[in-house]
Parts: structure tokens; sequence; C-alpha cells
């Protein structure tokens, strides 16, 4: 039985521990123990040249291995396992999931190895390909996959790296009379034509077309999860011709996609493809999308093109979808300044990330709105508030959110006073380049930020500025300086709830508090070349220069403002914050931080 579980799983990294497995198994044919049964699952992890795999007669060791269910193979390995005599000898009978890895090909070719071998495995449940290097992907067209198909008729699952021809000449009049691959409920397909990431002599391009989705549709009427990647497209643009045949294609099959759940796209011509793809089909056909997921990401960089529209998206599948993902995106035109809207209920939407640029939304709507949210994640605008709610008014409105994410967000500090009160189940916070429009308390020099009902078990921040004093620096230079505090006290009771909102501001008593940790942010463009904030933590001997430093903020401001700080020539970041003290701190208080807050050291500059 030891042995058994030993053999169950076998992992191959060298050409002798493959002959040696060979031999071992024939060996053990003639014997009383036949170990080829045991073996369930077979990975080969390395690079073998082609005299190596010859001389072991790779192919040969398929026969011994009848209950072989999972192969894992890198490399070109394939090219040496003999199809005619696996298809003959019915050596795939087992085979439920089969990954192999493939080296990309210096140039464009035709090439049969990989699917010839492929459509031998015909019980396959699973298949995943995995493009290795640089060069050109495997090709594949409209035919192979019918092929693929004929042969492999349980196949439900389908993750590759290949490129879709962009070829429909011949086959787009055959498509409504395709075989339908009913067993097909997954498929996640990374296509791309070319790829070199060889340093600064980095060049890829692409061909897309979106009639793959109208054989799709055909294809696959059982599709639950679909993702499509396509970057990097060099083709010429869709003129309105082509676009009015395609949306005309598209409508014709009514029944398409009726099943799928989940739909994940990425490229980077989204006005061209993607909104084509979401209006005209999806949204055409009523698909009842539960996961959307849109990444518009052109290197790196915001798709500024078109806005896209964000509310039309949530108005159309507001009834079902459960996650919605937008990556990306440009969100209102560059003159406009409205707020966007959620126009519907969303009553199963649990996960919401919103990224991009010109981001604008109310969170009342959101926690209105969507009132099972779970993770909210918002990047790239503000986040804003409609109205002040009383303390009564937010209790009967609380909401369930439990992780929350802002960044490259400008934010008032009352909008995270209102998650605070409004989300009391509120566990993981993340915090990065968050820009707080008001200004410090002039007697004080603090700007207290009120999250006390918060009580977190994981806190990520960095990056944070605010508004310093008016009274010495203009309104657009920004202070830097954050103390972390927590309530010393238990989670907040109902009645503790009661106490008036007025008593818990910048003059709430320092006693009932525990300060956690200060944070500094700095540009450091002299250091690194590139405007990059920075954030670090100050030890606990100096914080106390801060305490003692606001505990006269007043008349040492007065000081400050007076001194000539020409002798701190920018050299020496460890002592920048000092400089800054006149400026005034932003108190980001929660009621507790189960575990100590991570500090995420730096960001690119991006405002």
């Amino acid at each position: 039985m030891f042995q058994e579980i030993l053999w169950k799983n076998i992992y191959i990294h060298d050409c002798d521990s493959l002959q040696n497995l060979i031999d071992m198994v024939k060996v053990s044919q003639s014997t009383s123990i036949f170990r080829g049964p045991w073996v369930y699952s077979l990975h080969i992890n390395y690079y073998c040249s082609a005299p190596e795999i010859l001389a072991i007669q790779f192919s040969e060791l398929f026969r011994y291995l009848p209950n072989l269910k999972r192969l894992d193979l890198n490399g070109e390995i394939y090219k040496y396992i003999y199809t005619d005599t696996t298809r003959s000898d019915n050596i795939w009978n087992s085979l439920e999931i089969l990954i192999v890895k493939y080296s990309a090909y210096t140039e464009r070719q035709s090439t049969k190895e990989l699917p010839e071998f492929i459509n031998t495995c015909n019980m396959l449940q699973q298949l995943q390909i995995i493009k290795c290097g640089d060069g050109f992907r495997l090709e594949f067209g409209v035919e192979d996959f019918n092929n693929m198909h004929q042969n492999l008729q349980s196949l439900s699952f389908i993750d590759a790296e290949m490129y879709l021809s962009s070829d429909f000449l011949t086959t787009l009049n055959t498509i409504p009379y395709t075989t339908p691959a009913l067993s097909v409920t997954s498929l996640d397909i990374s296509s791309k034509k070319y790829e070199n990431h060889d340093g600064e002599f980095s060049r890829n391009w692409n061909e897309w077309n979106p009639l793959w989705l109208y054989y799709f549709g055909y294809k696959y009427p059982n599709l639950r999860y679909l993702k499509l990647e396509a970057t990097n497209i060099c083709s010429d643009a869709i003129s309105s011709d082509e676009r009015q045949t395609m949306i005309s294609l598209f409508r014709s099959n009514p029944n398409a996609f009726q099943h799928l759940e989940t739909f994940d796209l990425t490229t980077d011509r989204y006005f061209e493809f993607s909104d084509l793809i979401l209006w005209e089909l999806l949204c055409a056909l009523r698909v009842p999308l539960k996961h959307l997921s849109l990444d518009a990401t052109n290197h790196y960089a915001v798709d500024d093109s078109n806005p896209v529209d964000f509310s039309r998206i949530i108005q159309s599948f507001s009834e079902t979808l459960e996650t919605l993902s937008l990556t990306g995106f440009l969100y209102r035109e560059v003159d406009q300044n409205s707020v966007m809207e959620i126009p519907s209920y969303c009553p199963f939407l649990t996960n919401l990330c919103i990224s991009g640029s010109d981001v604008s939304l109310y969170i009342d709507d959101i926690l209105d709105r969507c009132v099972a949210l779970k993770q909210l994640e918002i990047c790239g605008g503000r986040l804003l508030i409609k109205s002040r709610t009383t303390t009564e008014e937010t209790d009967q409105h609380q909401h369930s959110l439990q992780s929350l994410t802002l960044e490259k967000c400008s934010i008032a500090p009352e909008v995270l006073t209102c998650i605070s009160f409004r989300c009391r189940n509120l566990k993981r916070m993340d915090l990065r380049s968050l820009w707080i429009g008001e200004s410090v308390c002039e007697k004080t020099g603090c700007l207290l930020i009120d999250m006390s009902h918060t009580f977190l078990k994981t806190l990520k921040i960095g990056q944070v500025q605010f508004h310093g004093s008016d009274r010495v620096h203009s309104y657009d230079d920004w202070a830097s300086l954050v103390l972390l505090s927590e309530l010393h006290d238990n989670p907040l009771s109902n009645e503790r709830d009661t106490i008036k909102r007025t008593e818990i501001d910048s003059n709430y008593p320092r006693t009932e508090c525990n300060n956690i940790t200060w944070l500094y942010t700095y540009n450091d463009m002299a250091y690194t070349g590139e405007e990059t904030l920075n954030t670090t933590e100050i030890s606990k001997d100096e914080a106390n220069i801060a305490i003692e430093y606001y505990k006269n903020f007043q008349s040492n401001q007065i000081d400050a403002i007076s001194i000539d700080d020409s002798s701190y020539n920018g050299d020496d970041l460890t002592d920048a914050w000092k400089y800054e003290l006149y400026k005034g701190y932003a108190e980001l208080r929660f009621g507790k931080i189960q575990y100590r807050p991570y500090i995420c050291e730096s960001d690119f500059v991006e405002r």
C-alpha cells in the first residue's frame, strides 16, 4: 500500500530518471507486483534533446500505464510520442487531464504535430496548452477546433495560449452547421500571433477577429465560463460595413451563450472589439451574466479613447451580476464633471472593482444599491458622499462590506467616517495613494479621520497625503505626516454608539487611544530619477518629537515659519519629516487593528 501511494504521482526532472522509470515498469510487468497500473499522474518537467528521448524509447512507456489520468509534458517532448502507435493501441483510454507546454516557433507555420497528439487522447476532459519562450504561437482555425472536438467528445475544459486565426474567408458560411461540442463548459484562450520580450527590442503584434464569438456561440451552446485575451493588436480598424455584418451574424443565433455565467475579456482595442461584443452580442441576446470582467489597459495605461458607459453596464446586468470588474477605462468625458450613477438595484452583487481614470462615485449609492457587496475596490478617481447621515439613520442602514481597497483616489474624511459607521463588518482595508481634500485644524494641527467603528484584521497603507495648515502654504501643497491610532477599549457596543459625534473629534482624549505608528511620505525623484512617492515609518523615539511638537502647535508653527530652513538640503531623508511638522498631521483613528499594518513603501506619481 505504501508503494502504491509513492507511485501514484510521478515527477521526472532529468533523462536518467525517465529511463529508470521505464526500466522499473517494464521489469515489474513480469513479476507478481506490476507497478504500471499504480501511476495515475505523470509530470515530466524538463527539456530533453531528440537523441536522448529517441534512445530511451519514450513512446513505449505509455503502454505500461493503463490507469494514467493526468499527463504534464514540458518542452517538445510530445513530438516523440508516436500518435499512430498510441491511437491503434488505445493507450489513452484513462487519460482525463493533459497539460502540454510547447516552444514558440521562430517562423509562422502551420504545425500539425501538437494537434495530432492531442486528438489521440480520446477520453480527455481537461486540456491546457502553455506557450514557452518568444516567437510565433501555435495557430488554430475553425477546422482545428472542429477536428479536435470530433476526437475529444468528453472535453469540458480548455485553457490555451495560442493564436486564433483571423481568416474566416473559407469557414464563415459553415459555422451555423457546425456540430456542437455539448460537453464544453469552460473556455480560456490567450490569443497572440507573435511576441518577443527581448529588453529594449521587445516587439509584439497580433490580429483579432470578433467573429470567433460568432463561432463559439454555435460550437459551445453549454458554455458557462469564457475568458479571452487579445492584446497588442495591429490590424486595420473595422469598417462600418464590417461592423454591421458582424452585428447581423451575432444576432442570427438567438440561442448563443444562453448558459454563460462568466465573461472575461482583456484587449487594448476596447471600443472596437469589447464594446461591440458587450452591447451587440451579450446585451442584445440578454445573456444572464453573473461575473463580468473587462480590462482595456493599453501598455500599462488607461484607454482614454472614449469613456465606458458604466451606468449602462449596471442597468443591463443588474438582475444577475455577482461580480463586476472594469479596469483601464476612462469613465467620463474630459469636459464633464458628472458623477457616475448606479441606476439599478443590484441584489446579488458581492464584488465590485472600478479602476481607471476619472472614476467618480457616491459611497451612498454603492451601499444602498449593492446591499450584498462584500468587496469594493476603487482606483483612479473620487469617492464622494451625497449627504451626512445621523447615527440613527446609519443604524437602520448597516452594510455587510468586508473588504475595501482605495488607490489613487481623492476622498474627504467624512466619506471614510461614513464607511466606518455603516460598514461595521469591515475587516480588510488597502489604502494607497490617497489625497484627502481637507485642511488640518489650525488650533491642534490635526486632521482627524474618524474610523473608530472599524475593527480591522489587516490594513495596507501608503502614500496618504492631505492639505496642511492653510496659514503656512498654498492649498495645492500637500502634507504627508500621518498617525495611525486605535481605541484602547473593546468594539463599540450599542451603548457606546449613543455617544454624541461631537465628542469624537480632534479633542478626543489621547489617553483613550493607542498610537500604532507615524508614517511620512516623500517624493524620491532626486534619488530614483522618476517621480515616486515613498512612505516610511518614523521610529518610536522620533515619534515623541512629533507628539511634543503638536502639544503646542500654534506657537511651534510660528517659530517654524520664522526659522530659515535652508540648512536642510534634502540629502538626509530620515530627517525630512521634521521640517514639515509645521504643516500639521492627519490622524487615521480606528477602533482596532488586529495585525500590525503593512506599509506600502513606494508608488509612481500619477495625478
